[in-house]
């Protein structure tokens, strides 16, 4: 398999990209990993209260045909942006409310909340100005993959599917998809899920996965969050520089027909990132 064909299983995420605070590095950043061959990036209106997808769309304007870009709706999606040069449109942060939950091993796990879990409701109207911000602030007439951020299928209403539905069906949107933690989401059977063709979640413990790939095999996988320490993973003969690349890289194999999203703030941990995850996804 060519280096071009793994490279395809790698997205770019942008949930911490305002935090950088250098719009040099930012621009560094997003352009090595275009550089190195990765294709595809992740965003949401939630992401630096809006700003992650400015910067998205500024630096990634002149590649959008060679690129796919998912961002997402259902948070955030109030945000108004101002039009400031982005080196103080740096300065707005956002940051993800947590709940703590306690897992059957013992552990304490840490996962998004689902704001307002079930009385949680989704009109057509707040999804429509949520995808008309999205499309302005990423500077494109089209979103490859919408995802339900955060949520699940029955906060929507039916106007609001039918609405997803329709862009769909019009090449506004090439996939619906739903962004959301692991255990909400396997709680779903497939005619919950029979107008989503995309399912976004932590791929960081490998049964956990395996499990999700044999109950939905007919969606495309993407996984994120790889990068957290697991107990699954013997690391101790690597170098510094090719752990996190080889953590990437077994995400990766667990999920060969769907994508890992990854991130880092640095242009050189980005580098070698890519290298180690090349050289352990051929072994």
């Amino acid at each position: 398999m060519s280096d071009r064909l793994f490279m395809n299983n790698l997205g770019f995420g942008g949930a911490g990209l305002t935090n950088i605070g250098s719009y040099n590095v930012i621009k560094e950043l997003l352009n090595t990993a275009y550089d190195y061959g990765i294709r595809h990036f992740d965003t949401a209106p939630l992401y630096g209260r809006g700003y992650s997808e400015i910067i998205f769309g500024k630096c990634l304007k002149e590649k959008r045909k060679e690129i796919s870009i998912t961002t997402k709706f259902g948070l955030g999606e109030n945000y108004e942006t101002r039009d400031l040069p982005i080196p103080l449109l740096l300065r707005f942060n956002q940051a993800v409310k947590y709940v703590r939950r306690i897992s059957k091993n013992g552990k304490t796990e840490v996962r998004p909340a689902l704001h307002g879990d079930q009385d949680r409701k989704i009109d057509r109207n707040s999804v429509e100005k949520s995808f008309a911000r999205s499309l302005k602030r990423l500077r494109t007439d089209y979103i490859d993959f919408y995802l339900l951020h955060e949520g699940l299928p029955s906060y929507l209403t039916d106007e609001a599917l039918l609405f997803l539905t329709e862009l769909r069906k019009k090449g506004c949107v090439r996939f619906l998809g739903i962004g959301c933690n692991i255990a909400n989401i396997r709680t779903l059977n497939a005619w919950e899920l029979m107008e989503w063709d995309v399912l976004q979640y932590e791929g960081k413990v490998k049964a956990a996965v395996k499990e999700m790939l044999v109950k939905f095999p007919s969606k495309t996988h993407f996984h994120h969050s790889c990068l957290k320490e697991t107990d699954e993973l013997d690391q101790s003969n690597l170098e510094p520089s090719e752990r996190h690349g080889f953590m990437i890289a077994q995400c990766a194999l667990n999920n060969p027909s769907g994508k890992v999203i990854f991130s880092t703030q640095q242009p050189l941990h980005l580098k070698s990132n890519i290298a180690a995850f090349l050289k352990y996804s051929s072994v």
